[in-house]
């Protein structure tokens, strides 16, 4: 009996390890010191809730060190001293976009919206490395400023290198990051003419945009049938309603 308990006393010692604050703290103390090119770093080092303050152009980032240090456990991350480093420097990949960030490159694609996150409309998203990142316009943007910046995102999605395979009646639509393939729909009248060249006519037919998969593209009636298929929630549109989608 005791070599059966072993095993089970030492999941549960895994499965409560911890994230000391203190060698989080220690850990962005280290990377104000660093630094990183372009940030400002600062350490709020409160007692109770320290802070690590990021400020990039007009955008001021406040990450809460006593809640991350709350959820990296779950994480699998590594919790030594030189993983706490790559966490922290991981983190600043998710920073705000700027303004002159999503000017310089953003991209249109669509985003999941509303109280409960089950609307689509269209955001601007920058990305960085593997992550993309949305783009939500400052307080003092002026409206011409956003209305430019979304125009030129828009633009710009035309140069997304989206995948189109033919299945059956469906165009697919796929990308590296499958939210980059929803970059291919702010063009939609260049795929009802890139399906016909592929042999497959959708001039009247529905987009399928589901989380974190391909986007698919069939007649009305297909569509339909694969939205009435799928255990995911998912949002059903004829594709010319693409355009008047609400931006976030």
């Amino acid at each position: 009996m005791p070599a059966l308990g072993a095993p089970l006393r030492l999941l549960t010692r895994l499965d409560r390890r911890t994230c000391d604050l203190d060698d989080l703290v220690a850990a962005a103390a280290r990377l104000c010191a660093a630094g990183v090119p372009g940030l400002s770093l600062q350490l709020e080092d409160d007692v109770r809730r320290p802070a690590l303050l990021v400020e990039e152009d007009e955008r001021l980032w406040r990450v809460d060190l006593a809640d991350l240090a709350d959820e990296l456990p779950s994480t699998g991350a590594d919790l030594t001293p030189a993983g706490l480093d790559a966490v922290l420097r991981g983190l600043m990949a998710r920073r705000p976009a700027t303004d002159a960030e999503a000017a310089r490159r953003g991209v249109a694609v669509l985003a999941w919206s509303g109280p409960a996150g089950d609307d689509l409309a269209w955001q601007v998203a920058v990305a960085r490395g593997d992550r993309l990142v949305g783009w939500a316009p400052h307080p003092f943007t002026s409206a011409l400023d956003v209305l430019t910046v979304r125009e030129a995102a828009r633009a710009r999605a035309a140069d997304v290198v989206v995948r189109c395979t033919v299945e059956g009646p469906v165009l697919l639509l796929d990308a590296d990051a499958p939210l980059l393939a929803t970059a291919a729909l702010a063009a939609p009248e260049q795929l009802v003419a890139r399906s016909g060249e592929l042999g497959l006519l959708l001039a009247e037919g529905s987009v399928v945009v589901t989380p974190g998969r391909p986007v698919a593209w069939a007649p009305r009636t297909v569509t339909a049938r694969l939205a009435g298929e799928s255990s995911e929630p998912c949002v059903v549109l004829p594709w010319r309603e693409l355009a008047d989608l609400p931006w976030v």
